[in-house]
């Protein structure tokens, strides 16, 4: 068979996939933005709204090494099948609650920790497919489709659930969550997602499902470059997460919903139109100075975001602040996938993910109590702070998240500038051979 049917045969499966995941996404960003506005008007406070994103982030940092090693040895298709249909039944679980008057808000954490079990198999099953059905010089520009959906949904969502709620309100909403991860996991059973043989097909060896758990560790310590990237991704995550769930409470604190769906809106749009231009382009040939610049850049807008109580700044500011991301994101999954060989890729990713987003949960942890405990009083009328910062940021609720913000993208940018200059990540695309080959096996 020629190069091109099976080029056009794995776009053609891609895309479906990646459809169907797109109309899941806009389901649980709708879900996710009616209980997150009910999370803060039911308590008040930063930290429950918070701990969703916690609870949310701790199962595939715990679960992330063995969800890797069974990606490698189960079919990946089937293992997104049941990724979607066990988050449909959490979010069924939040529905009858909810309509039963008995929600309460751990209720949402354990639903948003299933979800996030779930995920932790999905997600290096869907990164692993990807790189067997797209040619590696266009990683790139899958990535950035990919970027692109999400952004679609994060557009869509505020919009849909601004319009839906006084229409057949929250439950209503989970309605259609829930039965859109059927239609994510339907568009699965239409397509063959071609699998690599298994490293005990090859050589006959059968290693223990702990030794397959641990080999990312063991492959990743023998390549310093990734190593390197990861631990860098890593720092962004914290720097990042230490204070991107604060957004709605920071905007909820000076405006109202509507305007915390501008907000949200104007961040997807610069998502969106960074992941267009990162399908069209696929980032610079050097994938590590996509990732240098679009982080230097995306700080920027998250220092900028803290800076002013009034919509239509911070809703500028998320747009700087997300457009370049799906370029770094593009960079960043290009390098990956071209120097892991496929038939590894789950354990890798799985490890990759874990270490890179070690950073995610603790700064969930910190964000809320630094917020609500230290930073909101220094910012308060009449605070620590409030005759110096106060004077060009205000005072009052919600400041202190600003300058939380202020410094999170200072330190963004701080350890880009840094890392930057270290040989092994600067040289990571030259220094390691490509893993994959130039042409991706059949897929129908």
């Amino acid at each position: 068979m020629s190069d091109e049917p099976r080029r056009n045969g794995g776009l053609r499966t891609f895309l479906i996939i990646w459809g169907g995941q797109v109309i899941s996404m806009i389901g649980s960003s709708i879900t996710g933005f009616a209980l997150g506005v009910w999370v803060y008007q039911t308590t008040g406070k930063a930290t429950p709204f918070v701990l969703v994103a916690l609870f949310g982030a701790l199962p595939t940092v715990l679960l992330g090494p063995i969800a890797g090693a069974l990606v490698d040895r189960w079919d990946r298709r089937k293992i997104m099948i049941l990724a979607d249909v066990g988050s449909a039944f959490a979010t069924l679980g939040i529905l009858l609650l909810f309509l039963a008057g008995r929600l309460e808000v751990w209720h949402i954490y354990v639903s948003v920790a299933f979800n996030g079990l779930f995920g932790a198999f999905q997600e290096p099953a869907y990164s692993a497919s990807v790189t067997m059905l797209i040619p590696k010089e266009h990683f790139g520009r899958a990535t950035g489709l990919m970027q692109t959906g999400q952004a679609l949904s994060g557009i869509i969502a505020p919009v849909l659930a601004g319009a839906l709620f006084g229409v057949i309100g929250v439950e209503g909403i989970i309605v259609i969550d829930f039965i859109t991860f059927f239609i994510a996991a339907g568009a699965l059973l239409f397509v063959r997602i071609p699998q690599p043989k298994a490293k005990d097909e090859v050589d006959g060896s059968k290693p223990s499902l702990f030794k397959d758990a641990l080999y990312g560790f063991q492959f990743l310590r023998e390549r310093g470059g990734l190593l390197a990237l990861v631990f860098y991704v890593a720092l962004m995550n914290f720097a990042i997460n230490s204070v991107i769930a604060l957004m709605a409470p920071m905007v909820l604190a000076f405006s109202d919903p509507p305007t915390l769906g501008l907000v949200q809106t104007s961040g997807s749009a610069g998502m969106l139109i960074g992941g267009l231009i990162a399908s069209a382009w696929g980032g610079p040939k050097r994938h590590i100075l996509g990732v240098y610049g679009g982080a230097l850049l995306s700080s920027v807008g998250l220092a900028l975001a803290g800076l002013q109580a009034h919509g239509w700044w911070v809703a500028a500011a998320m747009f700087l602040f997300l457009f370049p991301i799906p370029v770094v994101n593009a960079g960043i999954r290009s390098i990956m996938g071209r120097k892991i060989p496929p038939e590894v890729q789950g354990r890798v990713f799985a490890i990759m993910i874990l270490l890179a987003r070690s950073g995610q949960p603790l700064g969930y942890a910190v964000s809320g109590p630094l917020a609500d405990r230290l930073f909101e009083p220094l910012m308060a009328t009449g605070g620590a702070l409030a005759p110096t910062f106060g004077v060009w940021m205000g005072t009052g609720i919600g400041r202190g998240i600003g300058l939380m913000m202020l410094v999170a993208g200072v330190a963004m940018f701080l350890i880009t500038l840094s890392l930057s200059g270290y040989p092994r990540l600067r040289n990571v695309q030259e220094e390691l051979p490509d893993a994959i080959p130039d042409t991706p096996p059949v897929a129908a």
